[in-house]
């Protein structure tokens, strides 16, 4: 049983403009949170422990010097 996602505060908007260096007036702020709110919803709301992993997950090793098929 999944609980309602807790919702996106202005500060939490405000540190999310701060961190991302944006300069974005602050009469613009309440647009700015109500857009981000509805943008976030459905991600806030996933319960990823619900979701069943399928495959491993894909690794990359940047140090390799041949791939799979023995080209370089």
């Amino acid at each position: 049983m999944s609980t309602a996602p807790p919702e996106l505060t202005l500060d939490e908007v405000r540190d999310r403009i701060r961190v991302a260096g944006l300069p974005i007036p602050e009469e613009r702020l309440a647009l700015i949170h109500s857009l981000l709110r509805d943008a976030l919803r459905p991600i806030r709301a996933l319960d990823t422990r619900d979701a069943q992993t399928l495959e491993p997950a894909p690794t990359f090793d940047a140090a390799a010097t041949i791939n799979r098929h023995g080209h370089r």
